[in-house]
C-alpha cells in the first residue's frame, strides 16, 4: 500500500512551539564593539608606522640593507658622442672549499682558458690555496657577462666521485659579484684628455677625469628593508641623505677632429720620425679646445703598457704636462709686447750683421747669417734671433719685456680644467738671488734669449692661449674643455673667468697682418690654397745637461690661425726630436697646414672668396 502523506490544506496552520525568551545586556555589544574597533586601529597605524618610518633596528633583524652603486657619470663630446661611459663587470670567486683537490686541475684550466691567464698559474694558486683550507680564492675584478656565461656552463660539467663512488656536482664553485667599471667606447681616443678610472675605484686618475671627479663619481646608496616587503628607504652612512648623483659632461672636443688631429699627429711621427707629436685646435675667442691630440698616448685599456708609458713621458698630457723651450714661436709673444708698448712700430728698422752681444753671451741667428736693415716684419719673416734679442733687451728693457710675459700667463698655469698642468717658468730680474754660490741667478744674457724663445720653458696649451690674445684683439682667454654640465635633467654652462686685455686691438690687428704676410716668404709649406692663415715657425735646440745646447736635436713648432684675418681656429704643433729634418719650416709647417685642410672640411669653413662674398651680400 503506497505511503500517503497527508498534506495541509492552504487554510490550515501548523501548530508552533514557544521559544524561550533570553535577554542579552547592551554593555556586552558595546564592549565587543570597543575591542574590534581598537584592534583594528591598531593594526591600520602599525602599517603606517611601517610605511613612513622603519623603527630602529627592524631592518638588520626582520629585514636587511643592500648597497646600491651610483654609475658614474658620462663623458660626451660636443656633439653628444659617448666618449666615457660604464659597463658592468663583475668579481669571480672560486670556492674550492666544495671542490675537491683531484678537481682543482680541470677547474683551473677551463677558468684560465675562459680568462686567457695563465693556467699553471692559477692551477697552483687553486692547490696553494686549498692546503691552507681557504674557502675562497678571488680569481678576477673584470669578468664580462659573456665569460660569466661561459663559466658557469662548464661549471655545470664539473663532477667528482665521492667515497662511496658517486658522482658529485661541487656546491655552489663559482660566485659572480657585479659591480660597474669605466668603459671608453672609442678607445684611447683623446685618452690624454679623458684620463681613466681604474678597475673597481670611483676615482679618476688624469684628465678630465680627475680634475671632475667629484662630480663625475657615484655615490653608494643604502636601501634598507624592514618587515613590511613594501617598505623601502634611502640610507647613506646611516643618516637620512640621499647620495650625492653624478652629472653628465659635455666636452668642448669634437669627436671627429679629435681623430683627425690623433691622425695627423701620429702620421707626423712615422713620417718625420720625431719622438712625439702634440697638436692643440682652440677656438680664440672664447678658449674652448676643439681638439689637444698627441702620439704616443696613454692606453688606458692595458695597465702595464700605461704604467710604462708615464714612466718613460713623465706626463700624461703633453700639452699641458711637458714645459720645453718654443724657440722662434715665442717671438710673436716679444714683438706684441714691443709693439703694445709703443717702442716698435711695423716699419721700424733694425741694421743685422748676423750677430747680437750682450755682457757675457753673443747670439746669431738660425744660419749665421747676417740680412741687413730689416724691418720688424721682415725680422718675424727671416726669424731673425738678433733681432727679437734687441727688441727685448734695448727697447723692451727688463721691466717691461717680464710684466708682459707675467700678463700673457707664462710662468704660471693658464687655469685649464685638466688635472697636473705644470706651470712652466723662466728666470727674471725680479728673482731673488742665488741662495747658494754655485747656483745659477738671473743675467741680462737670459732677457736677450728669451726673447727668441730660449731660457724659458712654455707648454703648448700656454703658447696657445698667447696665440689667441693676439688674434682675438688683445684678450686673454681660459682655455677649457667643459662646454656644460647635466644633473637631473637641467643643463649647466660652464662660464670661465673673463680674462684681463693684455694687448690693445691695434696691436692685434697688426700682428695679425704682420704675421700673415711674413708668413708668405718664411715658409710656404704653411699655406692652403683657398684660404688666408697667419702664423710663425720655431726651431729650438735642445740642451743637454753635460754640453749645453746640441746641434743635433730641436723641437720644431708651428703656431698660426685661420682665417688670417677673422681668426677662428689656433693650431698649435710641437715636433719633439725630428729625424727628417730639424727645421720647423721643412716638418711642422706641413702638420699645420693639413689640420687647416681637415679642420675647412670638417667644419665646412669656407675659402675665403666664398666667405667675403656672402659676407658683402649681408645687409
Amino acid at each position: 500500500m503506497p505511503d500517503v502523506r497527508t498534506v495541509p490544506r492552504p487554510d490550515e496552520s501548523l501548530p508552533l512551539a514557544e521559544a524561550p525568551q533570553e535577554h542579552f545586556p547592551l554593555w556586552r555589544y558595546l564592549v565587543m564593539l570597543s575591542v574590534v574597533l581598537v584592534m583594528g586601529l591598531t593594526v591600520i597605524a602599525r602599517m603606517v608606522v611601517l610605511q613612513l618610518e622603519p623603527i630602529e633596528g627592524l631592518a638588520p633583524e626582520g629585514g636587511y640593507q643592500e648597497a646600491v652603486a651610483v654609475p658614474r657619470g658620462m663623458i660626451y663630446d660636443r656633439d653628444g658622442h659617448l666618449l666615457a661611459g660604464n659597463q658592468e663587470r663583475y668579481q669571480l670567486d672560486i670556492h674550492i672549499k666544495t671542490i675537491p683537490e683531484s678537481l682543482i686541475p680541470q677547474v683551473g684550466r677551463e677558468v684560465a682558458q675562459v680568462l686567457n691567464v695563465d693556467a699553471e698559474r692559477l692551477v697552483g694558486i687553486l692547490l696553494a690555496e686549498k692546503g691552507k683550507n681557504t674557502e675562497n680564492v678571488q680569481v678576477s675584478k673584470s669578468v664580462t657577462e659573456v665569460q660569466r656565461e661561459q663559466l658557469e656552463t662548464l661549471a655545470e660539467d664539473w663532477v667528482y666521485l665521492d667515497a662511496e663512488g658517486n658522482r658529485v656536482h661541487p656546491k655552489d664553485p663559482l660566485s659572480f659579484v657585479p659591480h660597474m667599471v669605466r668603459f671608453y667606447p672609442e678607445g684611447d681616443l683623446a685618452s690624454n684628455v679623458l684620463g681613466f678610472v681604474p678597475p673597481l675605484s670611483d676615482s679618476g686618475v688624469g684628465g678630465v677625469e680627475e680634475y671632475y671627479n667629484d662630480l663625475l663619481k657615484g655615490g653608494t646608496r643604502w636601501v634598507s628593508y624592514a618587515y613590511a616587503p613594501w617598505n623601502m628607504t634611502d640610507k647613506k652612512d646611516e643618516k637620512d641623505v640621499k647620495p650625492p648623483q653624478p652629472v653628465s659632461l659635455y666636452l668642448t672636443l669634437d669627436r671627429d677632429l679629435q681623430g683627425e688631429a690623433e691622425d695627423v699627429a701620429r702620421k707626423a711621427v712615422e713620417d718625420t720620425k720625431a719622438s712625439s707629436a702634440t697638436i692643440v685646435v682652440a677656438d680664440p675667442h672664447t678658449g674652448a679646445i676643439l681638439a689637444m691630440a698627441q702620439y704616443p698616448r696613454p692606453d688606458v685599456r692595458d695597465p702595464d703598457k700605461l704604467a710604462a708609458f708615464l714612466e718613460q713621458w713623465q706626463a700624461y698630457n703633453f700639452a699641458i704636462g711637458r714645459p720645453y723651450e718654443p724657440g722662434s714661436v715665442f717671438k710673436i709673444v716679444t714683438m706684441a709686447a714691443a709693439l703694445d708698448a709703443g717702442v716698435v712700430e711695423p716699419d721700424t728698422t733694425y741694421m743685422d750683421t748676423g750677430q747680437f752681444r750682450v755682457p757675457g753671451a753673443v747670439f746669431f741667428n738660425w744660419d749665421r747669417r747676417g740680412r741687413g736693415e730689416q724691418t720688424m716684419t721682415g725680422c718675424l719673416q727671416y726669424s731673425l734671433n738678433t733681432c727679437l734679442a734687441w727688441v727685448a733687451y734695448e727697447k723692451l728693457g727688463s721691466e717691461r719685456f717680464y710684466g708682459y710675459l707675467q700678463a700673457f700667463g707664462f710662468g704660471q698655469p693658464t687655469g685649464v680644467d685638466l688635472s697636473d698642468e705644470a706651470p712652466g717658468g723662466y728666470r727674471s730680474a725680479f728673482d731673488p738671488p742665488p741662495a747658494r754660490p754655485n747656483e745659477i741667478g738671473w743675467s741680462l744674457a737670459d732677457l736677450a734669449a728669451q726673447g727668441f724663445g730660449q731660457a724659458i720653458f712654455v707648454t703648448p696649451l700656454q703658447m696657445v692661449v698667447a696665440a689667441s690674445a693676439i688674434a682675438n684683439g688683445g684678450y686673454l682667454v681660459t682655455p677649457h674643455v667643459l662646454s656644460f654640465e647635466v644633473l637631473d635633467g637641467y643643463r649647466y654652462a660652464y662660464r670661465p673667468d673673463v680674462q684681463r686685455q693684455v694687448i690693445s686691438e691695434k696691436t692685434s690687428r697688426e700682428m695679425r697682418k704682420m704675421l700673415a704676410d711674413s708668413l708668405q716668404s718664411e715658409t710656404k709649406r704653411a699655406l692652403v690654397p683657398g684660404y688666408s692663415v697667419a702664423g710663425k715657425t720655431g726651431t729650438a735646440q735642445i740642451a743637454d745637461q753635460t754640453r749645453g745646447y746640441v746641434e743635433d736635436a730641436t723641437n720644431a713648432s708651428f703656431v698660426g690661425w685661420f682665417p688670417a684675418d677673422d681668426p677662428q681656429y689656433v693650431i698649435y704643433v710641437w715636433l719633439e726630436r725630428p729625424k727628417t729634418s730639424p727645421w720647423a719650416s721643412v716638418v711642422a709647417a706641413p702638420v699645420f697646414a693639413e689640420m687647416v685642410q681637415r679642420i675647412a672640411v670638417l667644419e665646412k669653413v669656407p675659402p675665403d672668396k666664398v666667405r667675403h662674398s656672402l659676407s658683402a651680400a649681408q645687409p
